[in-house]
């Protein structure tokens, strides 16, 4: 997915990936403990049960976004390195903001599903232009919350990257993507556990019954 290109001073290896995402993995396990606690197990956390401390040195890492029309997000909560992504104060600006233009249609897409399946996303990153290190790619994971009273719909998102930002603002590129479906409680008992394709270029759905995506 990410080849082989070179970052930091060396070829980019499986191992190197891991240790570069690995806080993409904690922040999942933290919001798959709330979702744990929600009384069927498979309910979504509220945005009230964000708790910082819960994500801990990951911080830097998350952020979280508010749907403010269909495929339309904005940056209600920016750790430092989608700030330092954007080239500075993030918060309130449109998330579509932190991307090339040409992946605003599909990143409109995966936000948008993620939200109403809803679904885990997870989204393959790359420098859109000169500006990145050599070899810079990113992974973001996106996870829904329970919409509040009044409807709105929000994601918590984690953003890593193998590479050093330098010198923002950088926009990012798509280079793949997919959705795990979420099981609902009491949900239609003749679900699909296939692959789907999507008309979203590189974008595939599953359900949850297939393997969690922790690589």
């Amino acid at each position: 997915m990410f080849g082989t290109r070179i970052f930091g001073g060396g070829a980019s290896t499986a191992e190197s990936l891991q240790r570069a995402y690995s806080p993409l993995k904690r922040i999942e396990a933290y919001w798959q403990s709330l979702r744990d606690v929600t009384p069927q197990g498979d309910g979504l956390p509220t945005r009230a049960e964000m708790d910082p401390r819960g994500i801990g040195t990951n911080l830097g890492h998350a952020f979280i976004l508010e749907r403010i029309a269909p495929g339309v997000f904005k940056i209600r909560v920016a750790g430092c390195l989608l700030t330092e992504m954007m080239g500075g104060q993030a918060h309130g600006l449109p998330f579509s903001r932190a991307f090339g233009r040409d992946a605003h249609d599909a990143l409109a897409k995966v936000l948008q599903e993620t939200c109403d399946r809803p679904a885990i996303a997870r989204v393959s990153l790359a420098a859109s232009r000169i500006g990145l290190q050599a070899g810079c790619v990113g992974e973001m994971r996106l996870f829904p919350l329970r919409p509040d009273a009044h409807g709105t719909a929000r994601l918590l998102g984690a953003l890593a990257f193998a590479g050093r930002i330098s010198p923002p603002p950088q926009p990012m590129a798509l280079t793949g993507s997919f959705l795990r479906s979420l099981r609902r409680a009491r949900a239609c008992p003749q679900q699909d556990d296939r692959l789907r394709p999507t008309d979203v270029p590189y974008l595939r759905v599953v359900q949850e019954t297939e393997d969690r995506l922790t690589q």
